[in-house]
């Protein structure tokens, strides 16, 4: 099964940190479709057009399709070839962010990749209302985070809290490394004596790890990790450091008092979303 990834871009060459991720991520890269994003300013109104708007879009438009061209370039010197790769110029007319999710949702992709230029854009809406508005509501698909990946970093480390999200995040992970067959994953969870909310820490990593072998992960691919609760946010970008992990994968959403639910509330929300380096960070 085909896989089709959007990977938004800027005009600036050296953040295509996203476009990088791809390359370097995925070994094998037939049976890969790849759309690249470039999302100029909102165009004027009809009463607002003069040749001033005009020519500031025509720059626009120009810096955007230099931008997809080297993102292009970046793709095909990591080993996709011509016919993998669409792009794609765009119109914000709906505020960057929002055309963002938009372009996700219809296009069916199987994920939505941002470097730090989009990165940049959606921690101004983090700041505002991210759990309630766009983690839970509006994304219909997963979003990878690239804040400059180290593209020698290998593995996912998938954190689960045995919450219906999780099992999400790991049937989404568990088709990824389906195209990513170089690529382990460890699967984390945040225990408080042995356990995981009302569940035990022994089952989640059990059903974990049947959920990702039902979609085709073998046992040998699969590993386990358990850190304290109390150290969550920190624990986890030392675990990624440390060990050289390419990705960090959790679930959207999770148990009212578990790990995953805290993801986007408080301080391991930021931790994460705005500190992780090194690693990609997948929420699905």
């Amino acid at each position: 099964m085909e896989r089709h990834l959007l990977v938004t871009v800027s005009e600036k060459h050296d953040n295509l940190f996203g476009v990088r991720f791809l390359g370097s991520f995925f070994e094998e890269k037939k049976g890969m479709k790849v759309t690249i994003l470039y999302l100029t300013p909102r165009p004027p109104g009809r009463f607002e057009k003069d040749m001033d708007t005009e020519q500031r879009l025509k720059k626009s438009e120009a810096k955007g399709n230099k931008a997809l061209r080297n993102a292009k370039s970046e793709l095909l010197k990591t080993g996709f070839d011509e016919e993998q790769i669409k792009t794609k110029l765009r119109p914000a007319r709906i505020g960057k962010v929002n055309e963002i999710i938009q372009e996700g949702s219809e296009g069916k992709y199987d994920a939505v990749v941002l470097g730090r230029r989009g990165l940049s854009r959606l921690e101004e809406t983090f700041d505002e209302s991210v759990s309630s508005t766009l983690f839970d509501q509006e994304w219909g698909f997963p979003l990878w985070i690239c804040r400059n990946p180290d593209t020698k970093r290998k593995d996912v480390l998938a954190c689960v809290d045995g919450s219906d999200a999780s099992l999400r995040m790991l049937d989404h992970v568990g088709f990824i490394l389906g195209q990513a067959i170089h690529q382990n994953v460890t699967l984390l969870t945040i225990s408080k004596k042995g356990t995981v909310g009302d569940k035990d820490a022994d089952e989640v990593l059990y059903e974990s790890k049947k959920a990702l072998m039902k979609v085709g992960v073998s046992n040998e691919r699969i590993q386990y990790q358990v850190i304290p609760e109390a150290t969550a946010g920190k624990a986890i970008m030392r675990e990624a450091s440390a060990k050289y992990f390419a990705a960090v994968a959790v679930g959207r959403t999770g148990k009212a008092m578990g790990f995953l639910k805290k993801i986007f509330v408080g301080s391991v929300s930021r931790t994460l979303f705005q500190e992780l380096e090194g690693a990609a960070l997948w929420l699905a």
